[in-house]
């Protein structure tokens, strides 16, 4: 489980070792856009001078889910990251995207996202369209 760059982390370890791996669950990551698609990107600019990195080999790797259960909880209230780059843009088998009401920075103690991410690990993921 990772929340925004933390659920980067746990997609990408869960690609390398599947086998270790029950399933991956992500809380307003962004796995899914460009660094654009953050509120965060004039921060890079103005520490480093440039823009960041922004490979298509990288972004489209990024967006593929791993080969594990995959659910990916995202809100249209988030105000850091862009909720559409939180989703998953084409129906794979073993991902799923549940709308929560959370900003990005109470994500971690929202009582909805909470219940969900226990519901999600009680029962393992339920991937129904």
């Amino acid at each position: 489980m990772g929340w925004s760059l933390g659920g980067f982390y746990a997609r990408e370890l869960a690609k390398r070792w599947p086998d270790r791996v029950q399933q991956v669950v992500t809380i307003g990551t962004p796995f899914n856009g460009s660094v654009d698609d953050t509120h965060v990107g004039w921060l890079f600019r103005l520490l480093n001078g440039q823009q960041a990195p922004a490979e298509a080999a990288l972004r489209e790797r990024l967006a593929e889910p791993p080969p594990v259960p995959t659910v990916s909880l995202y809100s249209r209230r988030d105000g850091v990251v862009a909720w559409q780059a939180c989703r998953h843009a084409r129906g794979w088998p073993q991902a799923r995207d549940i709308e929560v009401q959370a900003s990005h920075l109470g994500m971690g103690w929202s009582p909805e996202v909470l219940a969900r991410v226990t519901a999600v690990l009680a029962r393992g993921v339920e991937v129904t369209a």
